[in-house]
Formats: C-alpha cells, structure tokens, sequence
C-alpha cells in the first residue's frame, strides 16, 4: 500500500527542494502560508526570486503545469505579493516554476522535473516581473 497523501506531499516537496539546490537555486523558505494561499518553496537563482509550486505526480497523471488551473494560478499570485510585501521585495525580478515530482506506487520519488515558464496556457498568465 503506498504513503498517506500527506506524507506523500511532503516526500514530494524535499525532493523539489534537493533539485532546486542541485540545480543551483537557494532556497530561502518553504510552506510559506497567507490567507487563501500556500507557497511550496521559495528560492533565488542568478535571474531573482522563485516561486516553485511542487506537484507530486503518479505514473500515467496529467501533465505537471497543466494540471494548475487558474483559480490555483490567482492563488499561487496572492501568495507571491503577500511574500513580496513582506519582505519588501515588491521590485525585484521573479518567476513561478514548477518542480514535477515523479512518484513509485508506494509515494517515493523516483524523478523530478524543474518547469520553467510552467503557466503559458492560462490567459491570466504572466511572469510576474513584468
């Protein structure tokens, strides 16, 4: 029988933040939460901040930013001011990614992903530093 859904986010969520590190972004925060909105992780690299929304997928599931609809984009945008704000940060440059993570019947992570520009097909869409 595999992981409770629960733990499968979460074995989800340190595999994306080991790729982010491997693939050399620094991650500064995860699990950041405002009202109406959660962040998975927060990063940097060269470019500016990063927002990685971390999708566990299971063999044969829907493709990883496809299956962001865009009641889950808004949110993923109310998140992002709200980090923003925060840590006045409301100039600097910024972009979403998503971190698929692929996972075994049994919820373990097997592959991962890093998605760039991973929101192209909602019409809401836009990088966020524009």
């Amino acid at each position: 029988m595999g992981r409770p859904s629960h733990d499968r986010g979460r074995a989800a969520e340190e595999a994306a933040r080991e790729a982010l590190s491997a693939a050399g972004f620094t991650v500064i925060e995860s699990n950041y939460r405002v009202t109406g909105a959660e962040l998975d992780v927060i990063c940097r690299d060269d470019e500016g901040l990063v927002f990685a929304e971390v999708r566990g997928r299971s063999p044969g599931a829907q493709e990883a930013g496809a299956s962001i609809d865009g009641r889950k984009f808004r949110h993923l945008m109310r998140g992002a001011r709200a980090w923003l704000v925060r840590h006045q940060q409301q100039h600097a440059a910024w972009r979403f990614v998503v971190v698929a993570v692929g996972l075994d019947d049994a919820g373990a992570p097997v592959a991962t992903e890093i998605i760039e520009d991973p929101f192209a097909h909602l019409p809401e869409y836009h990088r966020g530093d524009s």
